[in-house]
């Protein structure tokens, strides 16, 4: 694979439990890729979980009468464990780490739990930066950097669930100026 905007998702699998899964989304520019796990299929327990993900390029379709050994040379299968946790988690998906914020950037994460999701908390070494209670996975909002001081800030986004338990992932910016 050169790049993730080349892979075709369509070939997006995970294999977890001899269960095949297609992806329901993938972000070529961010490389986010959602499985939406059926109701039929086997349910994860906490822990660990052996799992493989496969995916292709947009020209894997033409390699299928490939003579050889390597019938599929644009395929490649990551080995990976899954870790299941019983309770809330929260990934950040923009802006990328260490870059230099805009006087406007869009913080954006995304989070869930086994309990329905309350909120996200985004903060800046503590000062709250803003709450997305919107619901549906994908939390976001906007950071106004123009009157903050030229240095690294430590963003931190926390999720809450109706439990009342949390969760919590730490992002660096530059404010650069």
């Amino acid at each position: 694979m050169k790049r993730a905007q080349e892979l075709d998702p369509l070939s997006l699998v995970l294999n977890y439990n001899n269960v095949l899964v297609g992806a329901s989304a993938y972000d070529p520019f961010t490389g986010l890729i959602v499985f939406g796990i059926p109701n039929a299929a086997p349910t994860f327990k906490a822990g660990k979980t052996r799992a493989v993900v496969m995916a292709s390029d947009y020209q894997e379709a033409k390699n299928i009468n490939t003579v050889g050994n390597d019938i599929y040379p644009n395929t490649r299968f990551l080995l990976t464990r899954l870790r299941v946790v019983k309770g809330p988690t929260v990934t950040w998906i923009e802006p990328p780490a260490h870059v230099c914020a805009l006087k406007s950037e869009r913080l954006v994460v995304v989070a869930d739990s086994t309990k329905k999701v309350r909120k996200v908390t985004f903060t800046d070494g503590g000062k709250r930066i803003g709450v997305d209670r919107s619901g549906g996975g994908v939390y976001s909002v906007t950071w106004k950097t123009g009157t903050l001081a030229k240095r690294t800030h430590k963003l931190l986004a926390t999720v809450t669930d109706a439990a009342g338990r949390t969760a919590a992932a730490g992002r660096v910016l530059k404010v650069c100026k």
